[in-house]
Parts: C-alpha cells; structure tokens; sequence
C-alpha cells in the first residue's frame, strides 16, 4: 500500500515534485533514497539542485532523464549523477514522481545486474503499474499545472 506526497519544499512555480509513502511509513521513497545514500553527499547535492532548478526554472525536461528503465511507455526514468541513480516516474513537464535508487556499482552496465538496484527499480515498476492502471480508470487525474488529483485513488495491494 503506498500514498502519493507531494514535496511541497521541492515544488515550484514550473513543476510538481511528488514521491511515495510506503506502508503508511512517515518518510517517503525520496526521503528514504537520501539517507540510504548519505555517504555520497556531493551527488547527493548535485540531484538535490537539479530537481530545485526542474520544479523552480526549467521544468522537468525529458532529456534530464534517461528512458527505459521500466516497460515500454510506463514512464520508469532514471535521474543520474555520476554513478548514482534515482528513479521514478515522469508524466510530463510539469510533474514527476521520484521514488529511490542506490549506487550503480563500477563493472555493472545495467541495474538488472545489482540485486540492490533492481529491487529499487522493481519497487518504482510497481508503484508505477499502480498509478498509470489509476489514471487509465480515472481515479488519478494529472492536471495542466502539474497537480495530480489523488482523492479517488486508493491503493490496497
């Protein structure tokens, strides 16, 4: 069971920052995806600024992610700082959700070769599978001003 959050202290006037909460857990998927990687505080910082500069200046533009990392058209993207990755899902210009990510290991080529990561990634998959089954029956509706309209949604898996 997860509940969708908006980061109101991530959010600006050009795009909404969104992340999960997990089993009525008080930190989110972002939160949690920060602390498990404390140790790597400068990339840390750098996504941290490029999600600031997304939501307050530039919108999230599709080429700051890189595609692909979930089924085909599901919206699973990576955002990427050295060898650090955080996934999530993006909708559009105006909004993205993150959920988490890790440390791409040195030698690995795909986050399928890292238990660690794919479990990540497989978590985003999931959560994504959920919100895009939600806005296909109209229960999530994704607004022009980037807002996600959750009320109907309920999640009970």
């Amino acid at each position: 069971m997860f509940e969708i959050v908006e980061l109101e202290e991530l959010s600006g006037r050009q795009a909404h920052i969104y992340s999960v909460s997990v089993d009525n857990e008080n930190d989110t998927l972002l939160d949690q995806f920060f602390e498990e990687n404390k140790q790597y505080k400068e990339e840390l910082e750098k996504i941290y600024v490029r999600i600031k500069v997304m939501a307050d200046d530039t919108g999230c533009r599709r080429e700051f992610f890189k595609e692909g990392e979930g089924k085909l058209a599901d919206g699973v993207m990576a955002l990427s700082v050295g060898r650090l990755r955080l996934y999530g899902i993006y909708f559009n210009k105006t909004v993205v959700l993150f959920g988490s990510g890790g440390y791409k290991p040195e030698g690995i080529r795909a986050y399928q070769e890292d238990p660690f990561l794919n479990s990540k990634v497989k978590q985003v998959k999931c959560i994504a599978e959920k919100i895009n089954k939600g806005i296909c029956e109209g229960n999530i509706k994704i607004k022009k001003d980037g807002t996600i309209d959750y009320e109907n949604f309920e999640d009970y898996e």
